[in-house]
């Protein structure tokens, strides 16, 4: 019998592992410019600036120019009481970006791109839960780095072809 369930117990630890979840690879702007606007954490730039990096070459000049302006942190509660163990947060995280191109020709001006998520924050953990805040503001951060690779992947494709 105890054969049975240990075998059970390996075939559904078989079965999770060969799901084929994968995390996704960071976001590669190679061959684009970042530019960070000074009111906005140091963090963006580095998701957005992890392409590699040639050294002992000369600099060649970036095709296209991606200006984050301004990043905006809301958290409105959904749910809350005064006794409650826990309060429920709807979180929206936007930046405002333009791209440009050599040229100085603005391609996008000032558009947003947004995400959303739903934080609980439990009153009697409250180190726990700022560090849940910054995890998921993260993983929104990333959102929103894919999101402007996926806008922007036209004209990348149109300049990394010549």
């Amino acid at each position: 019998m105890r054969i049975f369930w240990a075998g059970c117990q390996g075939l559904v630890l078989l079965m999770l592992a060969g799901c084929g979840y994968q995390l996704s690879p960071p976001v590669s702007l190679q061959g684009v410019e970042v530019s960070v606007s000074a009111g906005i954490d140091s963090a963006v730039g580095r998701l957005l600036d992890q392409g590699p990096r040639r050294k002992g070459k000369a600099s060649i000049p970036s095709p296209l120019s991606l200006i984050i302006h301004e990043e905006i942190y809301s958290k409105f509660p959904i749910a809350a009481a005064a006794f409650d163990e826990a309060t429920e947060f709807d979180v929206t995280l936007q930046w405002i970006f333009s791209l440009k191109n050599n040229r100085g020709e603005r391609l996008v001006d000032a558009e947003r791109i947004t995400t959303n998520a739903h934080l609980t924050r439990h009153n009697q953990r409250l180190v726990a839960a700022s560090e849940t805040e910054s995890a998921r503001l993260v993983q929104m951060r990333a959102e929103l780095a894919s999101q402007l690779r996926d806008r922007m992947q036209p004209w990348l494709d149109v300049s990394l072809s010549k």
